[in-house]
């Protein structure tokens, strides 16, 4: 087995049979999870009116991705624990990639399976894709990312201080 969908799995029964409830009683969480929503949103919006989201599937489709193994490894376990709480909000489930090994654990048959994806693959545009978006649409597309860069990163920090760290 996959190390990293033990590693995964393991968090995932964490939140399921301790931390869900805490998380569903915490008014910092609650209060912020549809700012996060409204965000990610907006990200994604930028991603697909200046065309990343279409260049990046033309490439999938040629058999190239950069969504390699290990990639998981650039989600934190508080980004974990924000992706199963807004993944529960949509009645979803998030589904890890068991069949491709050489895939990134959250690359799905249309992208990423995330929600909130991890800042480093929010943030990689590759030397083909920056060319093809050119510097104002790369621009365009990292101010709409600012707002999810801070939401993510104060509700990230503030999991991993009031939970995690008190787990172990």
């Amino acid at each position: 087995m996959r190390e990293s969908l033990k590693y995964f799995n393991f968090f995932k029964n964490l939140y399921e049979q301790n931390l869900r409830s805490k998380f569903q009683k915490d008014s910092f969480i609650i209060s912020n999870l549809p700012y996060l929503e409204q965000a990610i949103e907006k990200t994604r919006k930028a991603f697909i009116e200046n065309l990343s989201f279409s260049f990046c599937e033309s490439c999938a489709k040629r058999g190239i991705k950069c969504c390699g193994e290990g990639i998981e490894w650039k989600l934190s376990i508080s980004e974990f624990m924000l992706n199963l709480m807004l993944v529960e909000r949509r009645n979803e489930t998030l589904n890890f990639n068991i069949e491709k090994l050489e895939d990134c654990l959250f690359l799905g048959e249309k992208g990423c399976n995330l929600i909130l994806v991890p800042l480093f693959c929010r943030n990689f545009f590759c030397e083909d894709l920056s060319r093809f978006l050119g510097k104002q649409k790369l621009r365009n597309i990292q101010q709409a990312m600012e707002d999810e860069t801070v939401l993510s990163f104060k509700l990230s920090d503030y999991i991993t201080r009031n939970y995690l760290l008190k787990e172990g």
